[in-house]
């Protein structure tokens, strides 16, 4: 059984999508600093449910994988304080975001302190991030014209 190929037209307007969503947007420090985020959430999830036993202790505490994620943030804000480099901004941006994503994949744990990976504010803080992040990216222009 042969899979059909989709329609020349159909390709033409992906790539003008995939351009506009995303190689046009890549040159931008906050596209990366989003898209990382949303690679460290997806890749923290996912690792979470798959692999159960990846978690580290310390003398029976479990070290969460937020607690990366804020001293990722730490390190990579005194990086940002001491750089003088532009070439290193693109770098700094990409590993902010992976900061904040394992960060803010636990929000719920912050509020609650429980041991719990199934928070619904977890999730619900990763939409409004992603949505406060989709509007800088693709509407930032916008916003500061009003």
């Amino acid at each position: 059984m042969q899979i059909p190929l989709p329609a020349p037209n159909t390709l033409i307007i992906m790539g003008k999508i995939f351009y506009h969503l995303v190689k046009k947007q890549r040159d931008k420090i906050s596209f990366n600093i989003f898209l990382y985020f949303l690679i460290a959430f997806a890749v923290a999830r996912i690792s979470v449910y798959t692999i159960p036993s990846l978690h580290l202790f310390v003398k029976g505490i479990h070290i969460h994988h937020l607690n990366y994620g804020i001293f990722i943030l730490a390190s990579v804000g005194y990086w940002a304080l001491v750089n003088k480099k532009e070439k290193n901004l693109f770098m700094i941006a990409k590993i902010y975001g992976i900061g904040l994503g394992l960060t803010f994949d636990e929000f719920g744990m912050w509020l609650h302190l429980e041991d719990d990976y199934s928070i619904r504010l977890s999730y619900d803080a990763i939409i409004l991030i992603s949505i406060v992040f989709i509007n800088i990216v693709y509407f930032g222009e916008i916003w500061k014209k009003l």
